[in-house]
């Protein structure tokens, strides 16, 4: 068990040294993606999640954006790094935010803090 334990967290995103780091021998926190964006229509406020899609992206490493509920939010990442985030949705136009910084927690495992951001699309004309 002593040996599976760290194994399995290290597929989840935990390294050896974290899993080790705590008095029981392991990290229970759970995975957390590093950018969550609300996604809105900046003349309504409603928001436009659902069909929109995107990107973050830190130096090579790229991450599709993924839907996630409740509520609605696009979320992507899984590392401490700088991101610049890209959501596209029909009927509107790109929205971009560059400098996208994520931190660690501190604590016993260490986890990143998820930025949260809200995007206000604006419609294309």
């Amino acid at each position: 068990m002593r040996f599976t334990l760290p194994v399995v967290l290290g597929l989840l995103g935990c390294s050896h040294e974290v899993a080790n780091s705590t008095p029981f021998g392991f990290c229970a926190a759970p995975l957390a993606f590093a950018v969550v964006i609300a996604v809105n229509d900046s003349v309504t406020g409603a928001s436009v999640a659902d069909s929109a899609r995107g990107v973050v992206q830190a130096g090579s490493y790229v991450d599709s954006l993924h839907l996630a509920y409740p509520p609605p939010r696009l979320v992507g990442g899984t590392q401490l790094d700088t991101y610049q985030v890209i959501i596209d949705r029909a009927g509107y136009r790109e929205w971009t935010r560059k400098d996208v910084v994520v931190s660690q927690r501190e604590g016993p495992c260490n986890t990143i803090e998820p930025v949260q951001l809200t995007a206000l699309l604006q419609r294309a004309t």
